[in-house]
């Protein structure tokens, strides 16, 4: 492949975009890997914009990307310079971001949806957007406060998942509530101990699931407002479940009704 050659100023920028106030400034990100390419073209949530690959790795590509995707050429040096990884793949991709207003949910929502309060590490959202992807679940609810969605170590531990995801952003439980009612869905709130055994559960038609934060869990007025609890039993002495394993357990739970 004849590819152009990366230039400095094209360089910096997509160095800035390391940062989470320059990828809200250009309302794009940094995706990388040859899988995350795939994703990316076969889903269009978050459309490529460029691809930057290095000389090596140039061939790989060019029977999945369309040609009206601009592509760019670089160093080993260079690829290292950008990547946000520290072994670098070789291949990034920029990505723009498409925002998904809440309101659009009203239009066509899932009879199962996962609302996530304040989750904080990038490693933990990234893994339950890829295991909700898994059991079928598109539509993804963030509160205000959570972890930067485009932030490189969700996007890698999304696995290409957020690539084919609604995904709201920022929404306040009110707002959550209040749609919760009009479109009769029933609120269960995962909580550590005291809620109904999840092997028990008894969900109903339509159902929005409530996770926490890692180590506070869900705000008191979350719980206090939901239809029901639900909790997982433990079988040994752990003190607690990481928060993406059990949004595993529930969303297994779920789709195996």
């Amino acid at each position: 492949m004849n590819l152009p050659l990366l230039s400095k100023n094209h360089h910096k920028w997509i160095r800035r975009l390391h940062q989470k106030k320059y990828r809200q400034e250009e309302k794009a990100f940094i995706a990388e890997g040859l899988n995350s390419l795939k994703s990316a073209m076969e889903m269009t949530c978050h459309p490529v914009k460029e691809v930057i690959v290095e000389k090596n790795y140039a061939e790989s590509i060019k029977n999945c990307i369309s040609d009206d995707i601009p592509v760019y050429t670089c160093s080993k040096k260079e690829m290292e310079s950008i990547s946000t990884e520290e072994t670098p793949q070789g291949i990034v991709i920029i990505c723009s971001e498409k925002e998904f207003p809440f309101e659009e949910l009203e239009e066509n929502p899932s009879k199962n949806l996962l609302y996530l309060e304040r989750v904080s590490d990038p490693g933990n959202l990234g893994t339950i957007l890829r295991t909700a992807a898994w059991f079928g679940m598109k539509q993804i609810i963030l509160s205000p406060f959570s972890v930067d969605l485009f932030n490189t170590k969700v996007i890698r531990a999304s696995a290409g998942a957020i690539f084919g995801m609604e995904i709201y952003q920022s929404v306040d439980f009110d707002m959550l509530f209040q749609f919760a009612k009009r479109k009769n869905y029933k609120l269960t709130a995962a909580v550590p101990e005291g809620g109904i055994p999840i092997n028990r559960w008894k969900r109903t038609r339509k159902n929005i699931i409530l996770l926490g934060h890692e180590a506070k869990g869900l705000s008191e007025e979350i719980i206090e407002q939901a239809d029901q609890r639900i909790s997982i039993p433990p079988q040994g002495n752990v003190e607690s479940l990481n928060l993406a394993i059990a949004a595993a357990i529930i969303l297994y739970e779920i789709a195996g009704r």
